[in-house]
């Protein structure tokens, strides 16, 4: 009665939860007398067992490997060293015997965004996608690094809401962006500036800097080595159990 009680009035949120916890106890109390026909109409008891399983496999999950899963977000200008560094990073990673895995834009764009144009609306579709295949692979206990331009901070805001804030660790790849085009083997630059590609982020397209990153690593200055010491220095105590 105390538990119906508390459910007419909280809130359909607040009383899957707590009915979630009713099955918990149930559970571990060995009653399991708890049936549907005991619940409210607009209580779905077969999500709500369905939520608990998932909090004892994600506990499983992460017993097993042994790490706090992260979504490492890599942001800046193309030509930056977003994907150099992410290759060293999941080596290094990988190396110490943590599970990984790497969403890198330009491969998505073959694959899962291949009907994604260059547009506002499809750049944030692009990010939408991409943010949600990430929580995938954090909810599977997977520390997940994503290279993205992502060239506002709107956009890298809607990322940062679909994984998580406390999971979302933004990196910034900070280069001039004279030092990009210097770099750029894919003349991706040239062609911008011919027309060839639009709306390319320091050509064509604004990039905006992230105002508050989670770590900056000036990859003009510091070798490759360098800046992927620094991200694994600054990761490794938030990953290890």
């Amino acid at each position: 009665m105390v538990f119906r009680w508390f459910s007419k009035r909280l809130s359909q949120r607040s009383a899957n939860y707590l009915n979630a916890l009713i099955i918990l106890f149930c559970y571990v109390s060995g009653k399991t007398t708890y049936r549907k026909s005991e619940t409210k109409s607009n209580i779905n008891l077969d999500q709500l067992q369905h939520t608990l399983h998932n909090y004892r496999i994600t506990d499983l999950k992460r017993d097993f490997l042994k790490q706090r899963p992260v979504a490492v977000w890599i942001t800046g200008l193309p030509a930056s060293g977003k994907s150099t560094l992410a290759s060293n990073l999941e080596k290094a990673l990988l190396e110490r015997g943590f599970f990984t895995q790497w969403l890198d834009g330009d491969y998505l764009r073959n694959g899962l965004t291949k009907d994604l144009s260059f547009t506002d609306d499809d750049q944030e579709e692009n990010v939408r996608r991409s943010a949600e295949v990430a929580k995938l692979f954090l909810e599977s206990n997977i520390i997940t690094i994503c290279t993205f331009i992502s060239a506002s901070e709107r956009l890298r805001t809607l990322a940062r809401d679909i994984i998580g804030t406390s999971q979302f660790l933004e990196v910034y790849a900070n280069c001039p962006l004279e030092v990009c085009v210097q770099r750029d083997d894919k003349n991706m630059y040239g062609r911008a500036l011919h027309g060839g590609v639009t709306n390319l982020s320091g050509v064509n397209f604004p990039y905006e800097p992230p105002r508050f990153p989670w770590l900056q690593l000036y990859t003009s200055y510091h070798s490759v080595d360098d800046c992927t010491n620094q991200l694994l220095e600054a990761l490794l105590p938030r990953i290890k159990i």
